[in-house]
């Protein structure tokens, strides 16, 4: 280290006023946001209700953590102004008594190297004169002794000279070298209370309370006074939803929507007439679209009636910002883990889309589409059923739509639409003995289907063919969703149905649906069980349980295998455990198929006979279609003999 310029630059005085001011920034950051505070006690829900009062609530919330973060974050900054102004009043202190050292030292090494040079002569030429004495050669006489000891007293002393110069030299240098380390010393502790200030004022500046521009504050006031206007229209909620987005410029929906977990719930729960969305979305320019899929993602990505581009993209700006975020939980985490798998196209060159994303439910809602869904041949909605939501099954479920997706493209439909749908909270296994988790999922199940028949009809190509195939507890879901749809699809194909809930649907003539199928393998033993437990109805009379009751009204198909080219199905689950070379046995009710012999593995009869079902291709099925009607009438007769015969008389 030299020191040619100062090692700890800096005026002292400069830090210390710097540090007076963050602190007097934290404390009026402190004031604002316990004003805040106040006004939010002040304005409780009973005080204040409705769309207008969230937002202007969420506002608040918004200016009180952000002054409360920008009050500790510059407290910080000014903490720091002050370790650093102690941190430069040391080190400069150290790095002025360096300079005066290393200025002595080197002063001192050049008068020791001077005296070196001279001493190392004048020690030569003594040691050249006694050598000479010693040998005759500085002249004719004899030297006497008295002369020759004299010489080399002289030489011993220049020598000692020599040495104590060179001690003297050693010293200087080694004092140099002590200033120059004591000077990188405290330059060393000078950058690092330098560093941590422009941490500390880097943070100070992220939790800087982020000011609002007057065009800002306008639509802000703008958006809330129309949130009060549509909070007092007497509408329900889907209409007022609507009014909101038909009113809302999208500079108040960047100020007023998005961003709020509270409104995408709204919007998620009860999503608009997607008739209405449709139109509405046709009649905004490109411009607009993409503004609001940019602004409100979590809203306009999970709204049906959009074209599903349009919501993939609004879609992998939420996933995007999801995987950035490290305050996300458990069940959130798990849907991210799994996502990438899922996103696997199932053949070179599919389109996958993501149809719906939702992290800020509890549990995470998720749905993925492959192929394009704004150009498919045909869609098919595929509905979980127990335990087979986002957080659990992402990866199994995405797998069965897209082994399907496979079964009906080798049928020679040639541009398959497959969806997995993961929008419900699947129940756990006392949920499924119940329909309460059915009952609240039906509703996004059927706006789903609408919003896919207003997306194809608004946009284009012109309709095509919708079915449904749903597994287990879904069936009891979709069930209930084709009961409130306006759109009445072309197919619902149950898979080892858990049940009917008969109180909702009476019959399964009152479905939305043209064609309505049903399976389930032998080996099963679960599904019926699930049904019987529950109360409901099961739609497979020859595998319903003998004191349950049976629904007929649909047709019914072989999971069991062709004896051929079609392997039978030996459990419940969808798809096959891996490395298993047998189901999980009766003690667990058949409920882990093995590899290869779930309901959607490649190469099932079952999957044959749901992707020839649910594309319209009757004719396909491997094994006899068998009514349903005859085959539920007897059973249930049979059931409620079984029932006097086995009652218990008190």
């Amino acid at each position: 280290m030299t020191f040619d310029s100062d090692p700890t630059p800096g005026r002292v005085e400069a830090v210390v006023a710097w540090t007076e001011n963050l602190r007097a920034h934290a404390e009026r950051y402190k004031t604002r946001g316990n004003a805040a505070n106040e006004a939010l006690a002040q304005l409780g829900e009973r005080q204040w209700s409705g769309l207008a009062a969230d937002a202007f609530r969420r506002r608040l919330r918004t200016v009180r953590d952000g002054a409360q973060t920008a009050s500790t974050r510059h407290g910080e900054a000014g903490d720091a102004a002050q370790s650093w102004a102690e941190a430069m009043h040391a080190t400069q202190y150290d790095a002025h008594r360096a300079l005066l050292a290393a200025e002595e030292a080197q002063n001192d090494i050049a008068v020791a190297e001077a005296a070196m040079r001279a001493l190392t002569g004048d020690h030569a030429a003594l040691l050249d004169a006694v050598a000479a004495l010693e040998s005759g050669s500085a002249g004719s006489s004899v030297p006497a002794g008295a002369e020759l000891y004299a010489a080399r007293q002289r030489a011993e002393e220049a020598r000692e000279d020599l040495l104590l110069a060179g001690r003297r030299l050693e010293d200087a240098q080694q004092r140099l070298e002590d200033a120059r380390a004591l000077g990188r010393r405290a330059k060393e502790q000078y950058d690092r209370a330098e560093a941590d200030l422009a941490r500390r004022l880097e943070a100070a500046h992220r939790g800087a309370l982020p000011g609002s521009t007057t065009a800002e504050l306008t639509s802000f006031r703008s958006g809330v006074g129309k949130l009060g206007a549509i909070d007092v229209s007497g509408k329900s909620v889907a209409t007022a939803n609507m009014n909101l987005l038909r009113r809302l410029t999208p500079d108040e929906v960047k100020v007023v929507l998005a961003g709020n977990p509270a409104l995408q719930r709204r919007f998620w729960d009860n999503p608009p007439d997607p008739e209405a969305v449709a139109g509405w979305w046709n009649g905004l320019t490109a411009e607009t679209r993409a503004t609001l899929l940019r602004t409100a993602p979590g809203v306009f990505g999970n709204l049906p009636g959009l074209p599903y581009a349009d919501r993939d993209t609004a879609n992998r700006i939420s996933l995007a910002k999801a995987l950035k975020n490290a305050n996300l939980t458990d069940d959130q985490k798990a849907v991210l883990a799994q996502m990438e798998r899922a996103f696997e196209a199932p053949a070179d060159n599919v389109p996958v889309q993501l149809v719906a994303f939702n992290l800020f439910m509890s549990p995470p809602r998720v749905a993925v589409g492959y192929g394009d869904l704004d150009a498919c041949d045909n869609t098919t909605w595929c509905a979980s059923g127990m335990m087979s939501g986002a957080k659990d099954s992402l990866n199994g479920w995405s797998d069965a739509a897209k082994n399907l997706w496979n079964a009906q493209n080798s049928l020679n439909v040639e541009r398959p639409g497959v969806i997995a749908f993961l929008e419900y909270d699947n129940p756990d296994p006392v949920g499924v003995n119940f329909s309460d988790s059915a009952k609240s999922g039906a509703p996004r199940f059927a706006a789903e289907l609408d919003g896919n028949a207003a997306t194809r009809a608004v946009f284009g190509p012109g309709r095509t063919p919708i079915t449904v195939t749903a597994h287990s507890y879904g069936t009891t879901m979709a069930s209930i969703a084709l009961t409130l749809t306006k759109t009445r699809i072309d197919t619902f194909v149950m898979v080892a149905s858990a049940g009917i809930d008969t109180s909702l649907v009476p019959s399964l003539s009152v479905l939305h649906a043209d064609h309505i199928y049903t399976t389930a393998a032998t080996p099963d033993r679960l599904a019926p069980l699930g049904a019987f437990v529950s109360g409901r109805a099961e739609p497979n009379p020859t595998v319903a349980d003998p004191r349950g009751i049976s629904l007929g009204g649909a047709e019914s198909f072989s999971s069991d295998g062709d004896g051929q080219d079609l392997e039978p199905v030996d459990g419940h689950d969808a798809i096959g455990k891996t490395g298993a070379t047998s189901n999980s046995g009766p003690w667990t009710f058949n409920t882990v198929p093995s590899e290869g012999h779930g309901y959607f593995d490649l190469r099932t009869q079952s999957l044959r006979n749901i992707a020839a079902t649910t594309t319209g291709q009757p004719d396909q099925v491997s094994g006899r279609l068998t009514h349903t009607t005859a085959l539920a009438d007897q059973h249930n007769k049979d059931a409620a003999r079984y029932a006097t015969q086995f009652a218990v008389t008190p």
